[in-house]
């Protein structure tokens, strides 16, 4: 039986849809929270920003994204998100390599651009070919994962493959992805390690909040789940728990081994994992979230 996560009310206001902050509520401490809006009273910068027109980078709270100060920031060119700040203090995502960083500003023009948005809430764009931000998690991370994803599929599956998967905690992961160690989502590669291996169907153009849930074996709470807006999602195929394996990164977009058919265009909002079971809060993480973003 899962640990379970503290639910703590301190009535700080702001950040989600119950008048407090989510990972005050509910703490996430050693896990990895990222997110365009403030998830925590005790964090300021949630993203740091390259501008494209002379690559000068700098941080902004979640206010600044939406308040124009982005905007004067990037001014007529582009902005790329080169760090995204863990709000539970662990690991940010990043990538030194400004071809490869995903879009949060597009540059503006008559009748366009601006703050990317996704539902009225900002997002950043991974375009499917090779976007990405990583991190090495320390210490190594293994047994069990919870992961809550604001995500849109902007394209996703091509002919014949209309699902992502999701493979798991096990030794012998399938080609062509035998060898790697990390935690990623990526669209049709969209990759969540944990205890199974397990393909479901995507939706392209929409917005949606997953939930995956998943814990090695052997026990009464082994397995694996994904809810999208709440409701269990069909699962296409999957194989058994087995063996537990460390995890020692995190990739939020391109296959970093850049496989074919291995990518997917994403808008992605929020990647909040849990490595304790959150228990009886995994409902209300979700009415939060969505209180937020209105995605259902």
């Amino acid at each position: 039986m899962g640990i379970g996560i503290p639910m703590v009310n301190l009535g700080l206001g702001g950040g989600g849809g119950g008048g407090s902050f989510l990972l005050d509520d509910y703490p996430n401490t050693n896990g990895h929270s990222y997110s365009l809006r403030q998830l925590s009273s005790t964090i300021t910068n949630v993203v740091r920003v390259r501008r494209a027109t002379d690559n000068t980078e700098q941080d902004f709270t979640a206010t600044q994204i939406t308040d124009g100060t982005l905007a004067t920031f990037c001014g007529s060119g582009d902005g790329f998100v080169a760090k995204w700040y863990d709000q539970s203090g662990s690991n940010d995502v990043l990538n030194f390599t400004a071809l490869q960083q995903p879009k949060i500003f597009a540059e503006i023009g008559p009748g366009f651009g601006g703050v990317l948005l996704q539902n009225g809430k900002p997002c950043m764009e991974f375009d499917g070919v090779d976007d990405s931000l990583q991190a090495l998690i320390f210490p190594q991370s293994s047994g069990a994962y919870y992961l809550f994803a604001v995500n849109t599929f902007v394209s996703g599956p091509g002919p014949g493959e209309p699902q992502v998967y999701m493979y798991g905690l096990k030794e012998d992961i399938p080609a062509p992805f035998t060898g790697n160690s990390s935690i990623r989502w990526n669209g049709l590669g969209a990759e969540f390690r944990g205890s199974s291996d397990l393909s479901f169907i995507v939706q392209q153009g929409v917005q949606s909040l997953y939930y995956a849930r998943q814990q090695a074996g052997p026990g009464p709470f082994s397995g694996s789940t994904i809810k999208v807006n709440q409701t269990q999602n069909p699962l296409i195929g999957f194989t058994d728990n087995g063996i537990s394996q460390a995890r020692n990164t995190i990739v939020l977009g391109n296959n970093p081994n850049n496989y074919a058919g291995q990518n997917s265009n994403i808008k992605l909002q929020e990647f909040i994992l849990y490595l304790a079971d959150p228990g009886p809060a995994e409902t209300p993480i979700q009415v939060d979230i969505n209180t937020y973003y209105s995605v259902y």
